[in-house]
């Protein structure tokens, strides 16, 4: 059965396996809203760049683009420098070109790159409406762009005042990305930090809703099986009683009177009765034999709950536990110091050994004192119980009474010894030893 502190340990286990997956789910919330923020504003910055470009080409760029400044004529070029200088102040734009479908900047802001001939891009030759991409600066004709700046290209087609079709680009700065994605973001903390502290409070309340459930069911658990095992120590307690006082004893009988009888006969000269009677006198001592074993499986002593010299001490008979007109009630002294911790079945071993030994003496010495002694004699537990009864001589009295047979199968059983030194008239000592372990 786990004890409290294992109980804890359990509940700790499953509550942090319910709340560790939850946290990690509120902090995923928070990255993809995060994410979700810069592409919003991504998104939100080169729709600025695109209606920016839609609106220089159609207010300022067309109105302008005369067969003169085509040809490059002076007056021309500076009239279109004020007006885009004028409209686009203050903004982000950082270059504006226009081709013809021949790929020949015909006017720029940059004069470098007036008149030169470069590969037309595929957006622009395939004649695309307005296009927006981040520019690529590898581009020659982007060689005077800051490569690790974040620029957006806006191209677009233009009509001229010949009536061909132009193509007008415009390069803008969208290093205010982070700082729109910051804002964007910002604008959900409020939504987003109280859901997430919904979010906790709740998986706060159900996590210490299942850690009480699980601590009222663990407990439960445990009440339920103390019940059961004490339930079954009861039942098992009952049927060794039963078996040893009963049937065991009555078997016993059986086979002594089996072997009378069968004596009688083979000095009759019935010699086939005779063998029919010992091997029915032979089949009841093996019954008693399996029963013997039966007994050291069914009855293990409860130990858990109060320890073994506490069990010992309980071994002292009352005064109504003899029947009337029986022997007086022995006095019990018990003695248990520095006992080590020993296994279940050692622990039970000693005490079952004990108490046969005492139940004995309570029931046949006639003794006034019983004294129990364990203790420990180099790696060994030793238990010795002797009495001031009346003795008997060893080895006559395990023929008719099946408690020392029994101390003694259990004694080999843990791989002990059982010692009985007794003399009649000078009382009993009963002596188990095996490894303390």
């Amino acid at each position: 059965m786990a004890d409290s502190g294992a109980a804890r340990q359990i509940v700790r286990r499953e509550v942090l396996r319910f709340l560790i997956p939850g946290l990690i789910g509120m902090l995923v919330l928070t990255g993809l809203s995060l994410v979700a923020a810069v592409a919003v504003a991504r998104e939100q910055s080169q729709r600025d760049a695109e209606m920016t470009g839609v609106f220089l080409a159609r207010s300022v760029v067309e109105p302008r683009l005369s067969g003169k400044l085509i040809e490059g004529d002076p007056s021309e070029i500076a009239g279109l420098d004020s007006a885009l200088v004028a409209t686009v102040e203050g903004a982000d734009v950082l270059g504006l070109r226009i081709w013809d479908s021949d790929g020949v900047v015909v006017y720029a802001d940059d004069p470098r790159v007036i008149g030169e001939t470069f590969e037309v891009a595929p957006t622009l030759a395939e004649g695309h409406g307005v296009t927006v991409s981040p520019a690529d600066t590898t581009r020659p004709e982007n060689r005077y762009l800051d490569p690790s700046a974040q620029i957006v290209e806006v191209s677009l087609p233009v009509a001229g005042a010949d009536g061909r079709t132009y193509t007008f680009q415009v390069h803008q700065l969208q290093d205010q990305i982070r700082e729109q994605a910051r804002e964007i973001w910002l604008s959900f903390v409020p939504v987003l930090v109280g859901s997430l502290l919904l979010m906790g409070l709740l998986l706060g309340m159900l996590a210490v809703r299942m850690a009480g459930r699980i601590s009222a069911d663990m407990a439960e658990r445990q009440e339920l099986l103390q019940m059961s095992l004490q339930a079954g120590e009861l039942e098992r307690g009952r049927i060794a009683a039963q078996l040893h006082d009963g049937t065991v004893q009555q078997l016993v009988g059986l086979s002594f009177t089996l072997a009378g009888l069968s004596s009688r006969s083979s000095a009759e000269g019935r010699d086939d009765q005779a063998a029919s009677l010992a091997a029915a006198a032979e089949q009841t001592r093996s019954a008693v034999r399996g029963l013997r074993s039966l007994l050291v499986d069914i009855y293990p002593a409860n130990l858990d709950r109060a320890g073994l010299p506490a069990a010992l001490e309980d071994l002292a008979p009352s005064e109504g536990s003899v029947p009337e007109g029986g022997p007086p009630v022995p006095r019990v002294v018990v003695r248990a110091e520095d006992v080590p911790t020993l296994s279940p079945e050692v622990r039970s071993a000693v005490y079952r050994i004990a108490r046969e030994s005492v139940a004995n003496a309570v029931k046949h010495a006639a003794a006034q004192e019983v004294t129990v002694t364990l203790g420990c004699d180099g790696g060994d537990v030793v238990l010795r119980v002797a009495d001031d009864g009346v003795g008997f001589v060893p080895g006559e009295p395990e023929q008719g009474h099946l408690g020392l047979i029994i101390s003694r199968d259990v004694a080999e059983s843990v791989g002990g010894s059982l010692d009985i030194d007794s003399d009649p008239g000078h009382g009993a000592v009963v002596t188990f030893r095996t490894e303390a372990r």
